[in-house]
């Protein structure tokens, strides 16, 4: 199987990915100026929720991830990443 040789080969391990999606998503919700508080009452859940979340004392389900943004008008999405861009956000 041939693939794109332009996107590197690199696996980044789950906690890597884990720290780079709290870092957005804290980023996100201020970006948006949100408060834990508004945030969560957008999404449906509770402050603590969204904290636990933030400080990596939770790792939510995929489902509850998509519930928490989607009611906001967001989602995620599974991209490659490029060998110019080795970094994880």
């Amino acid at each position: 199987m041939k693939y794109d040789s332009s996107y590197v080969d690199y696996v980044y391990s789950g906690e890597e990915l884990e720290k780079a999606f709290i870092k957005e998503f804290i980023r996100f919700r201020k970006e948006n100026n949100l408060t834990q508080d508004v945030f969560a009452q957008f999404a449906g859940c509770s402050r603590e929720k969204i904290a636990r979340i933030e400080s990596g004392m939770h790792s939510p389900s995929l489902l509850s991830i998509l519930n928490i943004l989607g009611a906001v008008g967001y989602t995620i999405k599974i991209e490659k990443v490029n060998k110019s861009n080795k970094s994880i956000p």
